[in-house]
C-alpha cells in the first residue's frame, strides 16, 4: 500500500476502508474519497495516513484498499 494515493485508488474504482481491531467490537467504516481527496489533494500517499481509532469503542483501526462497490444508479 506505500506506493498508492487518494488519486490513484480512486482512479481504480477502488475504496479505502477500515476495521476496528478490537476483538468485541469490530466496527466497519468506509472512507469518502472525494471528500479526503478535497482535504489533502489526489497526490496524498495512502500510507502517510496517521494512526486512527474507532469511533465506537477507542480501539485502533486496519486501514485497507477494496474493491470498489457500485451501486445501480438507474
Amino acid at each position: 500500500m506505500s506506493d498508492w494515493t487518494l488519486g490513484a485508488v480512486q482512479a481504480r474504482g477502488m475504496q479505502l476502508e477500515a476495521s476496528c481491531k478490537n476483538e468485541s467490537c469490530r466496527h466497519f467504516y468506509v472512507f469518502e474519497l472525494d471528500r479526503l481527496i478535497g482535504m489533502v489533494g489526489g497526490d496524498y500517499p495512502v500510507s502517510s495516513i496517521p494512526p486512527m481509532t474507532c469511533d465506537h469503542c477507542g480501539g485502533p483501526l486496519k486501514i485497507e484498499l477494496a474493491m470498489g462497490h457500485h451501486e445501480d444508479k438507474s
